[in-house]
């Protein structure tokens, strides 16, 4: 497994695995399939990922700054800790995997599916989930602020507070229900 620490990358990325980055900058590079590989506190700038598919891979506390992500397959990845300020990732395809404490805030991820994946404590501040299904996706402490769950499934998703979250129409679960009467001041009594 080559180890890559510290170093600037301007050149175009095909396909690749096993391979780890540390604290390397992508300065837009258009990136091909990535697979077993491991990303730590990297910037991604500029960078194309349209059509790829990441895989088994970790990319944890990593900048993606003005990326695209058209179509993009991520597959049991791990993304603690990244952000995805001035990136629209909306487009992508999680299928399962870690995105803990990842920045998600101001994505449009509506009409989107997302199953058995971590969000736990990942900020989805003025994120718009209408007629998205969540099911069993663990949103313990993620931060809902503006978010919109407007004819949403929300069901069997683990959350422990709703926060500020304009919902319409949407599904939600008996545990669901008494945590939403909870925040509203309400006392479930059988």
């Amino acid at each position: 497994m080559a180890i890559n620490q510290y170093e600037k990358y301007e050149d175009d990325m095909d396909d690749i695995s096993d391979q780890t980055f540390i604290g390397c900058n992508f300065d837009a590079i258009n990136f091909e399939d990535i697979s077993n590989c491991r990303f730590e506190e990297c910037t991604f700038k500029g960078c194309d990922f349209n059509g790829s598919t990441i895989e088994y891979s970790a990319m944890t506390n990593c900048n993606f700054r003005f990326s695209s992500f058209f179509s993009t397959l991520f597959v049991e990845c791990k993304m603690t800790g990244s952000s995805f300020r001035d990136t629209d990732i909306a487009l992508a395809d999680i299928k399962s995997g870690d995105w803990s404490l990842t920045d998600l805030s101001e994505q449009n991820f509506s009409k989107r599916k997302f199953e058995n994946i971590d969000f736990s404590g990942t900020d989805f501040s003025f994120t718009d989930f209408s007629q998205a299904s969540l099911s069993k996706c663990d949103l313990s402490g993620a931060r809902f602020y503006n978010t919109k769950l407007i004819k949403s499934d929300i069901r069997g998703s683990k959350i422990d507070q709703l926060g500020n979250v304009i919902m319409r129409d949407t599904k939600i679960d008996l545990e669901q229900s008494i945590l939403l009467a909870r925040t509203l001041g309400g006392i479930f009594t059988p």
